[in-house]
């Protein structure tokens, strides 16, 4: 067989299929892992990487479970810059990533091709027949899981005819003899593909058939680690700060890695060809093994100088990051409290619904903010908050859903599970509607146009009127100066609708008079305006619900209602 042969071109394209089937498959079985875990995810990585060791086992395992080192470093530094990480930590979880893509060679050392058939059909029936989400969510993992193997049998077996070929066959010699250009090689192969998974995937395969040596073979595993930071490195460039640390750390802890690896490449196959041997595993477990070994050694010896790593990269990249918001994060709650002490239980959930107030209110700066700096940091920052809003919104919701089913509760704590209750739903309201302003602004941005300076004018009026009412609303509900608040908030109340039906007024007679161009700012204004006013009707529901009857402030415009 030869480079022109209709043969060889056939089993070319079958290799790039079965490559192709293989990647997709990878990301079809971490889409259906996220769908199922993850929005817990983020909370798992936030709460369980107290230290160093605890953020390795996180990244390994989060990355294991996705299959995807990309997912559990980009929260790690989404929380890094929000202020709920240290930089250590991003590192742990960055060190552990390593060790959790492993995971797809080791399953490909089992050798469960001869299934992969089955469990693709299995995907297929969950993801048609089953009604709930999750069952489809899973379908696509065994879909996804089923995908990989099969593109895997498909491109192991014409590797095999491809392996004949004699341009082939010097080729993996000559790789066998200059190990560093195998090194190499493994490095673009991974920077090509964007996955070091089809790279090891192929090396196995390739080991399997005898052609490639393990000098060659290990090598290759290397530089798919070496590949790997490429990426990182281009999504850290322009980033903040610490998101550049963290990418340049990740690209000098393999690099470091590997070559300490190919200095000492014939101890290292000994290690591995004794426990292969020991284990009794097939010649693809020999490159899993590698795989793995390699990248449990270099986090044992990288771990001691973590610390130092810090140092040095905050002389090397020196700067701060811009401030980020202040998050404060929702305590763990006690369950246990609410049988026995369910007065205690209901002064807890006040407690952390005054914090959620005030992440709300920073939530809603941040969108004046992003209208103001149109930065794509201050819009991915939002959604880092809103993450933290919706946490407290779950936790608390259910942590007051069980202090109501108590049987020993007085009337006035059933009042303040009511409050409790109205009060948190109408915070993740305001959440969400600060969210949906920084979508409507971003639409405006990604067409290139802008608001004009009258309409610039017209919503910072309505946002500081909004940054008074918010503090205003919640003292009201924590019992601080609450009659001057009231009055306060019914003041600002009559100011927003005085300030939406005018503002809108003016918005129509710029279009007509044609002085407002931009045709996507244009359509989304009056839009934008109801957000606004909506914010501050949840903000009056806040106060109404905090009250006496003789104390309600009337309203004016229909939100929907929330009741416990």
């Amino acid at each position: 067989m030869n480079f022109l042969d209709a043969e060889f071109i056939k089993s070319a394209g079958l290799v790039l299929g079965g490559l192709a089937l293989f990647i997709y498959g990878i990301d079809s079985m971490s889409d259906g892992l996220k769908s199922i875990a993850g929005s817990k995810i983020r909370d798992y990585i936030e709460k369980y990487t107290s230290n160093l060791f605890m953020a390795v086992l996180v990244g390994t395992i989060v990355t294991g479970a996705l299959q995807s080192s990309t997912a559990s470093t980009v929260i790690s530094i989404g929380l890094v810059r929000a202020g709920l990480m240290k930089l250590e930590q991003a590192i742990g979880i960055t060190i552990g990533a390593n060790i959790g893509s492993c995971f797809t060679s080791i399953m490909i050392g089992m050798n469960i091709e001869d299934y992969a058939y089955y469990i693709i059909f299995i995907g297929v029936c969950l993801m048609l027949l089953a009604k709930k989400k999750k069952w489809t969510y899973l379908g696509k993992v065994f879909l996804g899981f089923g995908l990989l193997f099969a593109g895997l049998q498909i491109m192991g077996d014409e590797l095999i005819e491809i392996a004949d070929t004699a341009m082939f066959n010097d080729a993996m010699v000559f790789l066998g003899e200059n190990p560093w250009l195998a090194l190499l090689g493994g490095t673009l192969a991974t920077a090509v593909l964007q996955s070091s998974a089809a790279v090891v995937g192929i090396v196995q395969k390739l080991f399997t058939t005898g052609i490639i040596t393990p000098v060659a073979g290990a090598a290759f595993i290397f530089g798919s680690n070496v590949g790997t930071t490429l990426t990182a490195i281009i999504a850290g460039a322009g980033g903040t700060v610490s998101s550049r640390r963290a990418a340049w750390f990740h690209a000098v802890y393999n690099i470091v890695g590997a070559i300490l690896g190919m200095i000492l490449m014939v101890p290292f196959l000994w290690l591995v060809d004794w426990i292969n041997s020991f284990i009794q595993g097939s010649p693809e477990m020999w490159i899993a093994q590698a795989h793995l070994i390699f990248n449990i050694l270099s986090t044992v010896l990288i771990l001691p100088f973590v610390g130092y790593s810090v140092k040095l990269l905050k002389m090397l990249i020196p700067g701060e990051d811009r401030q980020g918001a202040k998050i404060e994060s929702i305590d763990n709650l006690d369950f246990s409290l609410i049988e026995t002490l369910p007065a205690a239980a209901l002064e807890v959930s006040r407690k952390n619904t005054l914090r959620m107030g005030r992440n709300t209110s920073t939530i809603m700066d941040m969108s004046k903010r992003y209208l103001e700096s149109k930065s794509s940091e201050d819009y991915d920052e939002i959604q880092e908050v809103e993450a933290t809003v919706n946490k407290y919104d779950e936790t608390l919701s259910k942590y007051l859903s069980v202090i109501v089913q108590q049987q020993n509760l007085a009337k006035d704590q059933t009042k303040e599970y009511s409050r409790n209750y109205v009060v948190v739903k109408n915070l993740e309201r305001i959440s969400d509607l600060s969210v949906v302003l920084s979508q409507f602004y971003k639409l405006v941005f990604d067409e290139k146009e802008r608001f004009s300076t009258t309409a610039n004018t017209e919503l910072h009026k309505m946002y500081s009127l909004l940054e008074e009412m918010l503090p205003a609303a919640m003292n009201v509900y924590a019992d601080i100066d609450k009659d001057e608040n009231v009055a306060r908030v019914g003041e600002i109340h009559l100011q927003l609708k005085e300030l939406e039906d005018g503002f809108r007024d003016s918005h129509f007679d710029r279009i007509v008079d044609y002085s407002c161009k931009d045709q996507v700012a244009a359509s989304i204004y009056v839009d934008i305006l109801s957000n606004l006013m909506r914010m501050g009707e949840h903000m009056l529901n806040i106060v109404n619900n905090s009250v006496s009857k003789s104390q309600v402030i009337s309203k004016h415009v229909e939100t929907e209602a929330i009741t416990a």
